[in-house]
């Protein structure tokens, strides 16, 4: 990974958040050269950014070993990411104003390769004229990530806040990684686990922290896929960017994925579903010195749900030696493309092992990783699987 993403920071409140931003860019291995506004300036100086890129900070057109620079900047840029940008840079962009180094750089830019991450005082945000200039510019083909909501600096709550950082980086992410298979392609992942009420404190479930199906869920969503994310409980936090539904009980995510799978390109079901469900729930709290518990079956998800022409992927989590067999058995039963065995040991641990077994008879094993690196790993199988699908 050597792309190479242009940063454009305008004179706005949020631009103390810039410098997290390029962080953030420099961890994902692009080449960040930075470009400031005399404004900007005014809020965080280029010694700042000096010391976060090796790329260059640079501020006007007159410099003289700038010559040019509104050009020769873009050479090798695949994106130019504004953020903050203001309703001015906006303005500018949409007019075809071009009176500074940014704002030259952004006429002289591909539309298509710009996103701007606008940051500004709600009245100006919600102004027409604004929308108006930001409308033009989504026609021409640049993309926004939306502000949020919240406390702004001039004192009141509204709409106007720079994006989350993390939303912003996915927006840089999904507008120069844009997988030609996967892009578009509608993939509903489970993740995290089930739990049975028993009575209103206590439940009955399986242990999951949900890492590996929000791995999932950024991995595909940063290449251009349509996630929706089924999330059950959860001990870490969820990925921005993503639809999320929430689904607590087994039979809630079978109702869920009824509404989500009809026209889903993959499923890949890592939730943790409870085996078993209590058959009586008390509506007040136990406190029986001895409790005798009878539990039913939960309803099997994957043999439940009706979904023709979509690639199938599960998880299988075992004990003991052979703990792939069992992940075998479940292909074939539950009618599935491929399964994912892993050993119990990995649950709620950042790294995992596992054997992917596929319903050719292929295996791919890999050694114990991040599970980070096996969604990406997925990715690459999923992309594969329906390749072969659509012939």
């Amino acid at each position: 990974m050597n792309e190479r993403i242009l940063l454009g920071v305008t004179g706005s409140i949020a631009c103390y958040k810039a410098p997290f931003i390029l962080r953030g860019l420099n961890r994902l291995g692009f080449r960040v050269p930075v470009v400031m506004t005399r404004a900007a300036k005014r809020f965080v100086g280029s010694l700042t950014f000096q010391a976060l890129t090796n790329e260059g900070v640079y501020d006007t057109l007159w410099a003289k070993r700038q010559a040019l620079s509104h050009i020769t900047l873009l050479d090798g840029t695949s994106l130019v990411l504004v953020a903050p940008a203001t309703a001015n840079i906006i303005a500018k962009a949409a007019a075809g104003v071009a009176d500074d180094l940014l704002s030259s750089l952004l006429l002289a830019s591909d539309p298509a390769r710009i996103l701007f991450a606008p940051a500004m005082n709600e009245g100006m945000w919600n102004n027409p004229v604004t929308q108006d200039n930001v409308d033009k510019l989504r026609k021409r083909g640049s993309g926004f990530v939306e502000p949020a909501s919240g406390d702004l600096a001039c004192g009141i709550s509204g709409k106007g806040r720079l994006a989350g950082i993390e939303d912003i980086l996915l927006g840089v992410e999904r507008g120069v990684r844009i997988d030609p298979i996967l892009s578009g392609k509608r993939i509903v992942i489970t993740c995290g686990s089930t739990e049975e009420e028993l009575d209103p404190v206590r439940v009955v479930t399986n242990r999951s922290s949900g890492l590996m199906g929000m791995n999932l869920a950024r991995s595909f969503s940063r290449i251009g896929a349509d996630v929706t994310l089924v999330a059950g409980s959860l001990s870490a936090p969820l990925p921005p960017g993503i639809n999320v539904i929430r689904a607590f009980s087994s039979t809630a995510m079978l109702d869920e994925l009824k509404k989500v799978t009809a026209d889903a390109d993959a499923l890949i079901m890592a939730a943790a579903i409870a085996d078993y469900a209590p058959i009586e729930s008390r509506t007040e709290k136990l406190k029986d010195d001895e409790l005798t518990l009878k539990l039913r079956k939960t309803p099997d998800i994957l043999a439940s749900l009706e979904t023709p022409g979509t690639v199938r992927i599960g998880f299988s989590v075992e004990t003991g030696k052979d703990w792939t067999a069992t992940a075998a058995d479940k292909l074939k039963k539950k009618k599935l493309d491929a399964v994912v065995a892993n050993p119990a040991w990995v649950i709620a641990q950042d790294s995992t092992e596992a054997v992917i077994h596929f319903s050719s008879g292929k295996q791919l094993i890999s050694q114990p990783i991040s599970k980070e690196m096996l969604a990406e790993k997925l990715v690459e199988v999923t992309r594969e699987l329906i390749k072969e699908r659509d012939g």
